[in-house]
């Protein structure tokens, strides 16, 4: 008996080990909802509105997303966006994570012809501090002949479960400004 014991506690600990240093400590099973304010280049189109979106880790590296966005504005312009897609995660630091996406995108617009497209996304997330976590973006939107955007964030967290989070976005049409609430579950 104790022959067995000491390579099953052997194994045990280093199976442990193992999956407690590939794990990421970014959480990706989340849901949010920001208001935003937004500046259209071509369009000379100045709208806001609000978003909700979230995230579900589908297992240790995969996960789902998505987004549901109305906008309302100046001159006849606005929109409805909702998007869709899948993402994959590993290990980036003590405290940080590398991700990519991969979504479908709906645009219907008020005024003109709406649009459908993919969105390619890579970035880095991670905590700054004990409390704060930022993030760095970079998207490419194929609807409405492209648009490519950077996004950076940050997110300050009450307790692990709760977030106020902060957001600016400059692109090839557009500019972004938003202001959230986040909840991991």
């Amino acid at each position: 008996m104790r022959k067995l014991l000491i390579p099953t506690l052997a194994v045990s600990s280093l199976l442990f080990t193992t999956s407690a240093i590939a794990k990421s400590p970014m959480d990706y099973s989340y849901a949010g909802v920001q208001y935003f304010d937004q500046r259209l280049d071509d369009a000379d189109c100045s709208q806001d509105g609000f978003n909700l979106y979230g995230s579900l880790e589908i297992n240790a590296d995969l996960f789902a997303i998505g987004s549901l966005s109305d906008a309302n504005g100046n001159r006849n312009c606005g929109s409805e966006t909702m998007s869709v897609g899948i993402g994959y995660h590993t290990l980036f630091g003590a405290d940080g994570s590398v991700y990519g996406t991969f979504s479908v995108e709906n645009t219907d617009v008020d005024v003109g012809e709406s649009d459908s497209g993919f969105v390619g996304a890579i970035g880095i997330r991670g905590f700054i501090a004990r409390q704060l976590e930022a993030k760095i973006e970079a998207a490419h939107h194929t609807a409405f002949d492209g648009n490519t955007v950077v996004n950076a964030g940050v997110a300050y967290w009450f307790n692990q479960q709760f977030a106020v989070t902060g957001d600016a976005s400059l692109g090839t049409d557009a500019s972004t400004a938003a202001i959230g609430l986040r909840m991991n579950f």
